[in-house]
């Protein structure tokens, strides 16, 4: 059966206006959604009370839309080549390369799976007199109706010559634009979330996605030059003047009506199309809602959500929302009251008992009506459908039932009328209207707000590149580093920061991670630095896929007799006044000396005089020292002379320490220099042994290492500073709880953190604990957090992710597997993905484990 039989019932599509042939006007907007797991009794309060708000506020009929769309992985990343395409750097063609075979193996992986992303979508009817209810006064209704009537005859399609009655003037729509365009603020205070006028393409693939025949909506291109309407003039010539106007073409919508639509039975819809030479059917089912409580009680009434997050298999969902005022809701309930009484009147006359369902509605009707009194709350009558599909009956008929038996839980009750399939079919559609007027819910807001439109289980940017998908029906996650930093209007990011955090013990994938999101963004465009302290990264130098060996410098800092002075402060810090800072601070720090020694002091003038050396070292600081104790002045006391003696020594000791020769460089020495022109810089310190968190003794080895990171961090900083700003950066910081310890370490970690987005430089920060990341957690964007063993941990992590520490929060941290990480994205957004490189051939490149594939292929045998 052809849908003709009812009239399509969308005259006009422009920008998110939606013309009807009713004469309604409807504005559409994208509610980018809010993160709801993880909030606590409270937390889950503040989104409802704010719906709450807009919708006890709000004057207009709304529809809201809930679709589940497919993730489109072909244009995401179709978006992130083109925009390789414009950058300049040396792997741009292996890039595009790489995403290319990214995009064809995760495409392969959606056409099996039909889980993708909800996305929330709000109508709003903009003219107040084409409300579905107005006001109850019958003197109003007609002065309305009659005036209506004099503007009609006033407008230009009908004064106009050349203009035809079903034109709409351009100062007509321009005029609703402005109108919709003023909604949008109150839409964000509303549903706490980022809202965009929804685009003409969107609305148009809502509409043909209506008519799709395949689970995943393959069927359904983008068609980003869609026009449902041509620019005419007419001439007004009693006034000599042009009137620009949208003629309308009909035939513009048939082609998205393509597809052959047979009533299978009184309750199910078969669509047919041909597809590359071949027939595709889908078989859908559309439900209304029956029966649903009138008052609410949130948290706990979320059944919205509920669907997103617990049903594995889409459902569309369309609810029309009708405003009714209080007074006229009131009116209503009182007349309803009054029949009622008349009812229980005729049974006295008549000696009998009133029906007990009679007695219920009375009590019913008194209750509403005290209810809408006290709140001054306008009501809503509203049409809730459901939309489920499936490629056979059995398996259409199994998620029928599951959604049924999902919804009474709440209360709610869905049925399929017979013989309406068609009706609630065109009932979904933007700009329509409602067909069946058998199952009206008339509903307070507080209804609407519980049920947690907008709410949203979606994670990552949706644009850059793929980096894994969420633990709850494998939805793909995509991040761009650098986005925080663009400031893109209306892009209402929370986080403005582009650096990383992550953390998790060892073995559960954080080192994974960090390699990967480096591995992405160098084939990206981006190029960057890894300071490696474990050496984890040494077979780097042999090339990784689609990044050959010589766009890949390891320095093993240590391995040769040039390295010698190499990571001096003087030669690693930024500037003058830093290198002194970093000097004083690590050589205090390897000597044990306090600001209340005299040592101090003397060190500190020793810094001081060396630094206006044309060669300042740490080096020249001990031959300072040698050469105050040789000639030691007459005025010198002989305790301070003694703590020259003592503090000349101890450097002199430490410098014959091999990895101190790298720290203490010498007068006139060749050294070596980062190399800033390779896409990927590793830096290694060989034989490095850095302390334990749990030492309670630090050998002179262990802060001789801490003391080697630090001016490894100072070069980071450096590297910052010289590199091209405009160019996208990383800095790999891998077991920066060693650096964090430091007061002046910390103070670099925070700085490259807080000038990163000026800098166009993301810090990626590794560490095992939530205690190691230290006070510039507040300044991180993104945050990975792997499996913590401690609960104490747990709640320090939360409390970084600003989440509740709620026992169940506290559980998912700590039970992660590996390569599952709880993720933050800039939007505030929280989630669990499993991070997921799609080749083997990375899965091996970045595996830090010890065993081989013959071992693993042994064990897997065992197990089996």
């Amino acid at each position: 059966m052809s849908t003709s039989v009812l009239e399509f019932p969308i005259k006009h599509v422009e920008e998110n206006l939606v013309f009807s042939h009713d004469q309604t006007v409807w504005a559409y907007y994208r509610i980018d959604g809010f993160s709801y797991d993880f909030l606590d009794f409270d937390d889950k309060l503040k989104p409802f009370q704010r719906q709450l708000a807009f919708l006890s506020n709000n004057g207009y009929d709304l529809h809201f839309m809930i679709d589940p769309t497919p993730m489109n992985v072909e244009g995401v990343i179709s978006k992130t080549i083109e925009e390789m395409k414009q950058l300049d750097y040396p792997l741009k063609q292996n890039g595009i390369d790489f995403m290319q075979q990214v995009e064809s193996q995760l495409t392969r992986q959606r056409s099996m799976n039909e889980s993708g992303e909800y996305v929330y979508y709000l109508g709003i009817q903009l003219d107040p007199a084409k409300n579905k209810y107005q006001s109850s006064n019958i003197g109003n209704n007609a002065i309305l109706a009659f005036k209506s009537f004099l503007e009609g005859l006033n407008s230009p399609v009908y004064r106009a010559v050349g203009l035809e009655p079903y034109d709409i003037p351009l100062d007509i729509m321009k005029a609703f634009q402005v109108q919709a365009d003023g909604l949008v603020n109150n839409l964000i205070d509303g549903f706490s979330s980022m809202v965009k006028p929804a685009r003409t393409k969107e609305l148009i693939y809502l509409i043909e996605k209506t008519y799709s025949v395949t689970p995943s909506n393959k069927d359904v291109p983008y068609r980003n030059d869609f026009v449902s309407g041509e620019e005419v003039e007419g001439m007004d010539t009693s006034k000599n003047t042009l009137h620009p106007a949208i003629r309308p073409n009909k035939k513009a919508f048939v082609d998205l009506q393509n597809a052959s639509i047979e009533e299978n039975g009184p309750k199910t819809l078969l669509l047919k199309k041909i597809i590359d030479n071949e027939v595709e059917e889908l078989y859908t089912q559309y439900l209304i809602c029956s029966n649903m409580n009138d008052v609410s009680v949130h948290p706990g009434s979320e059944w919205l959500y509920h669907i997103h997050s617990q049903i594995p298999f889409p459902v569309n969902i369309s609810i029309r929302a009708d405003h009714q005022s209080n007074q006229l809701v009131r009116k209503k309930l009182s007349n309803a009251r009054l029949e009622f009484k008349d009812q229980r009147e005729e049974a006295r006359k008549g000696a009998e008992n009133i029906d007990l369902s009679v007695e219920g509605s009375e009590r019913g009707a008194i209750q509403m009506e005290n209810y809408f009194k006290q709140t001054a709350q306008p009501a809503y009558n509203c049409s809730f459908v459901f939309k489920v599909s499936a490629k056979d009956k059995r398996t259409l008929k199994t998620r029928v039932d599951k959604l049924i038996n999902e919804l009474s839980r709440f209360g709610i009750a869905i049925l399929s009328p017979y013989g309406e399939q068609l009706n609630l079919m065109i009932e979904t559609l933007p700009g329509s209207k409602k067909y069946n007027t058998d199952y009206q819910m008339h509903v307070s807001p507080n209804v609407l707000s519980g049920m947690m439109f907008g709410a949203t289980t979606n994670i990552g940017d949706n644009r850059g590149f793929y980096i894994g998908y969420t633990k709850q029906f494998q939805k793909p996650v995509f991040i761009k580093p650098d986005l925080a930093a663009k400031a893109y209007e209306n892009m209402n990011n929370i986080f403005d920061s582009i650096s990383v955090l992550v953390a998790g013990m060892t073995g559960k994938g954080k080192s994974f991670l960090m390699n990967l999101f480096v591995y992405l963004s160098t084939l990206s465009g981006s190029q960057g630095l890894i300071i490696d302290p474990k050496g984890d990264r040494k077979g780097w130098e042999k090339g990784l896929p689609f990044i050959p060996e010589e766009f890949i410098s390891v320095w093993e800092i240590g391995s040769e007799e040039g390295d010698a002075g190499s990571l001096d402060p003087f030669r690693t810090s930024a500037s003058l006044e830093e290198a002194k800072d970093i000097c004083m601070d690590i050589l205090s720090y390897l000597t044990n000396i306090d600001i209340h020694d005299d040592s101090y002091a003397i060190l500190s003038e020793a810094i001081e005089e060396v630094s206006k050396e044309d060669d300042p070292c740490i080096g020249a600081v001990i031959a300072y020292l040698e050469q105050l104790y040789m000639n030691k002045p007459d005025n010198m006391t002989e305790q301070k002379y003694i703590s020259i003696e003592q503090l000349k020594g101890t450097l002199e000791t430490l410098s014959r320490n091999q990895l101190a020769r790298l720290l203490f460089g010498e007068v006139g020495q060749d050294f070596q220099v980062l190399q800033t022109d390779r896409p990927i810089q590793v830096l290694m310190v060989q034989n490095l042994n850095l302390p334990s968190g749990t030492a309670k003794k630090i050998r002179p080895q262990h802060k001789i290492a801490e003391a080697i990171m630090i001016s490894l961090t100072a070069f980071t900083k450096q590297y910052m500073f010289k590199s091209d700003r405009m160019r996208h950066k990383f800095i790999l910081q891998d077991e920066a709880s060693v650096i964090e310890r430091s007061a002046i370490g910390s103070e670099l970690m925070d700085f490259i953190v807080r000038m990163g987005r000026y800098y166009n430089t993301t810090l990626i920060k590794g560490s095992q604990n939530a205690s190691d990341h230290g006070q510039d957690v507040a300044n991180m964007g993104m945050k990975f957090s792997f499996g913590l063993r401690k609960t104490e941990e747990a709640k320090e992590m939360l409390n970084y992710f600003n989440l509740p520490q709620t026992p169940e929060n506290i559980e998912v941290l700590k039970n992660l597997g590996r390569g599952d990480a709880l993720f933050q994205d800039i939007f505030g957004r929280s989630a669990v993905i499993h991070v997921n490189p799609v080749f083997r051939e990375l899965l091996n490149a970045f595996d830090s484990s010890t065993s081989t594939e013959e071992e693993r292929k042994r064990e897997m045998m065992r197990i089996s």
